[in-house]
């Protein structure tokens, strides 16, 4: 008999699936026939939409080529009535018009999975699909901004190699660690020959000793350093270089690195020379010249200068500082006084001709000597007098005299010619201004670059300057005036095509013989491009600081063997407090974290650059306010930082840590809280023990999970029996049905119970028992477990019940259980069927017994379903099937389990049949659920070995023409690098790796294709062994090894031969490879036979295994525990995969330093015994190999 199942509640179940589902027809047109709710809701179209129409009709698609790919998906599941996954599609949906109409953008993910008919027929196809567009979106997203990280970074690296200046760094301590190409190609030297301080080697003789005192100094006070010196070129000539460098600081101000760039300004310095040669020449010149020169100042008329000839004119008295009235008696008599004070007061000047001096010195032997001159008034910037020059020649020799001072006036003025196109030659902005900062001269150059006219360039100079620097620019000149001392600044100055550029301007003061200033000289020169740069490492850093700073992490980095703090994350420092510094040891900031032995684990990391990890590990740090230790427990690691080119000692450490404290310590209440629990748990359970009644406690399943030892004593059955499956047999044949229907009733209401039902004691008599149940509830009202007892009350029952006991039990039985019970005839017809049958079917009885029920079984189902029954009926053996009835609640058919049993005379004739069916849909369908799950499990897994092969094949072939092009450039090309070899070796390693790398991936598919392509077969181990070892000892490390076979007690294994192989190479090689140095190898191999399952024994007396650190590592791909031999790390991970593929285990027993041993458990392996060969030992035989 088979209860229906409504076609409703499928149609439902499917709408209602979490998941984007379209049902489609398998017709030409691809008709939708139905989808889940969750893929209307994707698609933007609802059901009425879409069901009925063609696939492409009711999608249409804007790109044909995409859909030709979903329909090839299709097609193929058509055809090969297989499951297909597509690969990733653009298919664009149409948006509602109620969303602003047109196509939105969408990428998809599907699976399209046949549906077959019980006939063999197409009769869906079901297409999965998954919205990836955020997913697509974001890596296309990330691989832009990975292709732009990547570009800024190579125009980065361009820049600063391209650049025509020299650029370099140096560390806090001014050791050089970078020079960019244009300082070592204007050197001629290597990266390494200018690091640390080989860079002073090319400085000239002459300007070191002032290099190191300027540099000294700026690394003493951490000022900007600028120095101009002569560097050797690649070609040996000295050059002029202009070499500025800034420091750059951290966040706490401190130091940690310096940037410097060195500018060729040989051509200017030679210009700059020949000025001063000039200005020598023309101090020279005021010297020797043939005239009396001496200029007046104020209207006191005071000496500030007076050239030789002039005091040897006036003599001794002739001294600066003194009036003129003073040093010639007869200046006022000779009415020159008064000329100055009109030449001083109208500032217009005087010629003298011819004028007579008497007076000694100046006349000799009383004969006078004339003179020509003039009083030239001298103004300052603001046109006010300041004095009076005064010049004089001797005019003697007129004619001589005048031709001569002609000749120096012309040789003056082509000097000041020269110095003019000299200033605006040079590829710098010049100006001078007065004392007040008006602007007197602007060169060329800055004309040209702001394409201001000279005119504006003077009187408006900073109206280029960006308006974000003009009042500073104002404040650092006033500054410099009112300090009467040099100034610098940077600003944005206004090229004339509008952009702005950094330019770095340095003034400097005349002044004159009292310290004011008379005039302003500066430059500017155009640093933008330096500018940007450092704009840019600056944001580079002030990133990463930020990046790192949030990280929810104890972050720091140690330098060098002693491990000296570079780096300290916030974190770090609040943990740790102030005692811990940037440069200072570990063992001396931290000396509480030494005595633990943490710094001898960084030792180990920093000699052999393995990495070091532990998990919740104990560490007591000292708290910074209080000053105690205090435990607290971390999940960190430990990992080497490489050395940066050309520096050994920047070799450090990265310390990586999670502060899980809180976690241990609930952890650690949570098992403390366990254990007590668990005794209070055990008092109780001494304490039910002691009562006069079984106790129990059943999961929400109705699974026994615990009863007391009185269930023993009653039913005489001992420790160790299936109470599950024993209990229900030992219940009264009449009493079953009711209970079940008590348990389920409790069960779907979550309700106490409470039931009598007979039990069989020991001595065969059957006792009425009280059955009390409470269930103990979880938060969401569902049960966790059942709690009850069972209690004899056999004599109150049968004093109580002895007159209706029959007829209770069956009417009880047949009207309270849930499911649909029965009876019938010999003959297999119904003769009766209690009144679930119309609640679930809603078919009056009395119809059923009358016309039968197959109406209700779906049409394909009706002739399996009899047929199993009339077989039933006619052999009387109980009678079980599965089948489906249409269910009167929503006409849909339903799963249902339908058992009966007959029920014989004395004579084991049937006389009656009792029947009951069972509503088992919910866990049909989830049986259902649970085998496509698998099917898909296994897909994936199977896609995932193919992948692995896939990848490992496709890569052989490209390693093997990398190692061919290697081997070719080894043959043919020569290297006068010293390095060479050393590179050649480590591209020999690193190929070597990839191989083995490669292989091993491709041995762990192969492991699980033997296990499902190749049979099983018996191979006898000792043979077998024997053979391995002998592979072993051709190469050197199998020498002297001694072995020890036994295999009495399993002689033979039923297995895949290459499996066993891959088992017994690897242990064997692995005791080899892996032996201690002071003693020689014994390797005892052997087999032990354990419940009947085999077990395979390896044990070697080799270096050992820490359990204690590696055990969860252990069976761990690429996981290695040695280090002193090549390995991959891939055995022990393909031994154990092989012993899981039988369903077996690998235990491991191994102690540091005396050995290991393995035990292969391999259940379903046992193989015949072979026959014993003649000359064969019976008993265990040691054999030395």
């Amino acid at each position: 008999m088979v209860p229906p199942t409504a076609l409703s509640d499928y149609l439902a179940l499917f709408r209602h699936l979490p998941g984007n589902y379209l049902l489609l027809a398998p017709d030409a047109a691809l008709t939708i026939v139905d989808n889940t709710e969750r893929h209307a809701a994707v698609a933007m179209k609802s059901r009425a939409e879409v069901a009925g129409r063609p696939l492409f009709e009711a999608f249409p698609a804007a790109d044909q080529n995409e859909a030709e790919v979903l329909r090839a998906s299709i097609e193929h599941v058509r055809r090969s009535r297989e499951p297909h996954t597509m690969p990733l599609i653009r298919y664009d949906l149409e948006r509602p018009a109620a969303l602003g109409g047109g196509l939105e953008e969408r990428y998809w993910q599907a699976t399209h999975y046949p549906i077959i008919g019980d006939d063999g027929a197409l009769r869906y196809i079901l297409q999965q699909t998954e919205d990836v567009t955020e997913r697509h979106l974001a890596e296309q997203r990330a691989r832009l901004a990975q292709q732009n990280l990547a570009e800024s970074q190579e125009q980065i690296r361009f820049m600063l190699e391209a650049l025509p200046l020299m650029l370099w760094t140096t560390r806090a301590d001014g050791t050089a660690d970078y020079q960019n190409p244009g300082w070592l190609r204007f050197t001629g030297r290597t990266l390494a020959q200018a690091q640390e301080w080989g860079w002073l080697d090319d400085i000239h003789p002459d300007d070191r000793a002032a290099v190191n005192e300027a540099w000294r100094l700026a690394l003493a006070h951490g000022t900007d350093y600028q120095v101009e010196y002569r560097l050797r070129r690649y070609d040996g000539q000295y050059r002029w270089l202009l070499v500025q460098a800034v420091p750059r600081r951290s966040a706490d101000g401190g130091i940690t690195s310096w940037v410097g760039t060195g500018t060729d300004i040989h051509a200017q310095k030679l210009s700059q020379q020949q000025v001063n040669d000039k200005d020598r020449e023309l101090q020279q010149i005021l010297r020797l010249l043939p005239a009396y020169v001496a200029t007046l100042q104020g209207p006191e008329h005071i000496y500030t200068f007076v050239n030789e000839r002039s005091r040897e004119l006036l003599g001794p008295s002739a001294e600066l500082g003194r009036p003129a009235a003073q040093v010639l008696p007869d200046l006022q008599p000779s009415g020159l006084a008064l000329i100055l004070d009109q030449v001083y007061r109208t500032q217009q000047p005087y010629a003298l001709e011819e004028l007579p001096v008497s007076t000694p010195p100046a006349a000799t032997a009383g004969q006078p000597r004339y003179f020509d001159g003039v009083f030239q008034p001298l103004t300052d910037e603001q046109g006010q007098s300041t004095g009076v020059l005064v010049f004089g020649v001797d005019v003697t020799r007129r004619v001589q005299a005048k031709q001569r001072a002609a000749e120096l006036q012309e040789e003056v003025r082509q000097q000041n010619e020269q110095f003019r196109l000299l200033v605006e030659s040079l590829p710098l902005y010049v100006y001078i201004t007065d004392a007040a900062g008006r602007m007197l001269y602007v060169n060329p150059q800055r004309q040209a670059y702001t394409g201001q006219d000279l005119a504006s360039a003077l009187a408006h100079w900073d109206e280029p300057v960006h308006p974000d620097d003009t009042a500073r620019m104002r404040q650092l000149f006033a500054e410099g005036r009112r300090l009467h001392r040099p100034w610098r600044g940077e600003y944005r100055l206004r090229r004339h095509d509008g952009t702005y550029r950094w330019v770095l301007t340095h003034a400097v003061p005349l002044l004159d013989a009292q310290g004011q200033v008379q005039r302003w000289y500066g430059s500017s020169v155009d640093i933008d491009d330096q500018k940007r740069l450092q704009q840019r490492l600056e944001e580079q850093d002030e990133q990463l600081r930020r990046m790192l700073h949030t990280l929810p992490a104890i972050i720091n980095t140690m330098e060098g063997p002693e491990h000296r703090y570079t780096y300290l994350s916030p974190q770090m420092q609040a943990l740790v407090g102030e005692r811990v510094q940037l440069g200072r040891r570990v063992v001396d900031a931290q000396p509480e974290v030494a005595a633990q032995g943490f710094v001898e684990v960084l030792d180990r990391v920093y000699q052999t650059g393995e990495p070091f990890a532990a998990l919740e590990q104990r560490v007591d740090i000292r708290v910074p306010e209080t000053g105690q230790l205090e435990t607290r427990f971390f999940n960190f690691s430990y990992q080497l930082l490489p050395e940066l080119a050309g520096r050994p000692a920047s070799r450090g450490i990265l310390s990586f840590a999670l502060d899980v404290t809180e976690q241990v310590r609930d952890r650690q209440r949570a098992e403390q809280l366990q254990a007590e629990v668990t005794r209070q748990a055990m008092q109780l359970r001494r304490m039910t023990e002691a009562l006069p009644a079984i106790s129990f406690i059943l999961s929400p399943d109705m699974r026994l999970e615990y009863f007391s030892p009185q269930w023993h004593q009653l039913t005489g059955y001992p420790p160790g029996t299936d109470a599950d499956a024993v209990w229900p047999t030992l219940i009264h044949p009449d009493d079953r049905p009711r209970a079940y229907a008590t348990y389920a009733r409790a069960i779907a209401q979550n309700t106490p119970l409470e039931f009598e039902y007979r039990l069989l004691h020991h001595d065969g008599q059957y006792r009425w028992q009280v059955c009390r149940a409470v269930p103990e509830l979880g938060p969401d009202g569902q049960a966790l477990r059942w709690y009850g007892t069972v209690v004899d009350h056999h004599e109150q029952k049968e004093l109580r019940d002895e007159l209706l006991r029959s007829e209770a039990r069956f009417r009880f039985m047949a009207e309270s259980i849930p499911q649909v019970v029965w009876t019938a005839r010999p003959d297999g017809r119904l003769d009766y069927l209690n009144q679930r049958w119309t609640e679930v079917t809603g078919v009056p009885v009395e119809q059923a017994l009358r016309q039968g029920y197959d109406e209700l079984v779906p049409p394909a189902e009706r002739l399996p379903l009899r047929r199993k029954y009339l077989t039933s009926i006619a052999s009387g053996e109980p009678y079980e099937q599965e089948g489906r009835l249409r269910s009167a609640h929503d006409g849909q058919f339903r799963w249902y389990l339908h058992r009966a049993t007959p029920m014989r005379n004395a004579a084991g004739e049937v006389v009656k049949w009792f029947g009951t069916s069972t509503d088992i849909h919910d866990f049909k369908q989830a049986q259902q659920l649970l085998q496509a799950q698998n099917a898909q499990l296994t897909s994936i897994n199977q896609d995932l070995d193919n992948f692995v092969y896939t990848a490992s094949h496709d890569l052989k072939q490209p390693v093997n023409n990398m190692a061919g092009i290697f081997e070719e450039l080894m043959r043919t090309a020569h290297f006068d690098d010293p390095a060479a070899h050393e590179l050649r070796g480590m591209f020999e390693r690193a190929m070597h790796q990839m191989h083995d790398t490669i292989q091993d991936l491709s041995d762990v598919v192969q492991v699980q294709r033997r296990h499902e392509q190749l049979p099983a077969e018996p191979l006898e181990l000792r043979p077998f062994a024997e053979e391995i070892i002998r592979s072993l000892q051709e190469p050197a490390g199998g020498r002297g090894a001694s072995f020890t076979l036994d295999f009495d007690a399993v002689p033979a294994l039923q297995f895949v031969r290459p499996n066993l192989q891959s088992i017994f190479y690897n242990l064997l090689s692995n005791a080899l490879k892996y032996r201690h140095p002071d003693r020689e190898p014994v390797v005892r191999v052997a087999t032990e036979l354990v419940d009947n399952e085999p077990v395979l024994v390896v044990q070697d007396n080799g270096l050992g295994i820490d359990l204690a650190r590696h055990g969860p590592e252990l069976f761990q791909m690429f996981r290695r525990f040695h280090d002193h031999v090549e390995g991959s790390g891939m055995g022990l991970y393909l031994v154990n995969r092989i012993v899981q593929q039988l369903g077996g285990r690998l235990s491991v027993e191994s102690v540091v330093n005396e050995g290991t041993t393995f035990r292969l458990h391999l259940p379903g392996t046992l193989a015949p015994r072979p026959q014993p060969a003649v000359a064969q030992s019976v008993a265990a035989e040691e054999q030395a190999l």
